[in-house]
């Protein structure tokens, strides 16, 4: 929202004192400076004041202003739009003297100038839109009658096109008919009284917008070109006209002098570049991110690694150790087995009786079996 200034000045006369306030005013700014300044001797303005930072022109942006919205109207020159003519007769009742039949006389400008003064209005009032002249083209004689032509443009919308042709006749016969207005027109040229005699509209020039087409002018800015939009026509960026134009990897700007330009995205994992950001390529993050990814990995293989050996060799030295235990225990219990203390064996088991010591057969097996091997 602009800012305001409060200008209070002060003034003195015979009647009022040094310290009355005669006046305060508001006046918008774009951006303002603060504190209190002495602009002039005895002036005092409290607040802000205007700076001359500069604005963009509408549809325009951006600090330097190069910058072009995506939709804006069309430059058209008015004196180029078809227009519809509207003939009106006038019959004044005022004395006619030869020299209107000169226009250029200085009776018939005189008189003409009275006319218009108070026709024009009264036309204008008919469509402000769309009413481009009035002129006196003819003077004649019967009273004065004055023949005069009414141009309407056909404007850059549709509706208002519909206006022209079929309902600005009524409106402006109506206007024109009026009572007071005729008394008004009479009393600008002098005259006794004043009526209106004709009007005639002469046939349409454009029934649809889409005829003015050869009308429109986007040459404003760079690569704008021509719409029809919600019935008119409108000058179109090529940013809207090509919404792929930064292959959706970047913003596009409409740049007035230029045409659209791209700016890409970027980040630390993506990176786009090129005129229509085409180019693309991987961010230090995405580096960082996959060899990290490939460290972490490979830590966790080695530790995985580590653990498997670790478990295999504590599982290998367990069941060694599991099998000398079994061997040596078999050992003790044949060695060692005095249950019969009668007589010794010398560490073999067996069955002693009256008759003899008997060894077990596998024990004996295994002693011959020892026995070979030496």
């Amino acid at each position: 929202m602009p800012a305001t200034n409060h200008f209070t000045s002060t003034s003195l006369d015979n009647n009022t004192s040094p310290t009355s306030t005669v006046s305060t005013s508001t006046v918008p700014t774009v951006s303002t400076l603060s504190s209190t300044t002495k602009i002039f001797p005895n002036t005092t303005v409290t607040g802000t004041i205007p700076s001359t930072t500069p604005r963009c022109p509408d549809s325009v942006y951006g600090d330097e202003c190069i910058y072009g919205v995506n939709d804006t109207s069309p430059n058209i020159d008015p004196g180029t739009l078809p227009s519809r003519k509207v003939n009106v007769t006038l019959k004044i009742d005022i004395t006619f003297v030869i020299a209107f039949e000169n226009l250029n006389s200085p009776e018939a400008i005189t008189f003409i100038k009275g006319l218009l003064s108070e026709l024009e209005p009264l036309c204008f009032e008919a469509d402000p839109s769309t009413f481009k002249k009035v002129k006196v083209v003819k003077l004649s004689s019967g009273s004065v009658i004055a023949d005069t032509e009414v141009e309407y443009i056909y404007p850059n919308n549709q509706t208002q096109i519909n206006f022209v042709n079929d309902h600005l006749d009524g409106v402006l016969t109506g206007i024109l008919n009026d009572t007071t207005n005729l008394k008004k027109i009479a009393s600008a040229v002098n005259a006794t009284s004043a009526q209106l005699n004709n009007v005639t509209f002469q046939a349409p020039n454009i029934t649809n917008i889409t005829q003015l087409e050869p009308f429109i002018n986007c040459s404003n800015f760079v690569d704008y070109t021509p719409e029809l939009s919600n019935g008119q026509w409108e000058c179109v960026g090529p940013c809207k006209t090509h919404p792929n134009y930064c292959n959706r990897h970047g913003d596009c700007y409409n740049n007035i002098y230029k045409g659209p330009i791209c700016k890409c995205y970027s980040s630390s994992l993506e990176q786009y570049s090129g005129p229509q950001c085409d180019l693309f390529r991987y961010g230090p993050g995405f580096y960082g991110a996959l060899f990290g990814s490939l460290a972490g990995a490979l830590l966790l293989l080695i530790i995985i690694v580590i653990a498997v050996l670790v478990k295999k060799r504590h599982s290998g030295m367990w069941k060694r150790s599991n099998s000398y235990d079994r061997r040596l225990s078999a050992f003790e219990e044949d060695f060692f087995d005095f249950s019969h203390t009668g007589d010794h064996n010398l560490g073999f088991a067996g069955t002693y009786t009256p008759q003899g010591f008997r060894p077990h057969a596998e024990n004996v097996a295994g002693v011959n079996t020892s026995s070979r091997g030496f």
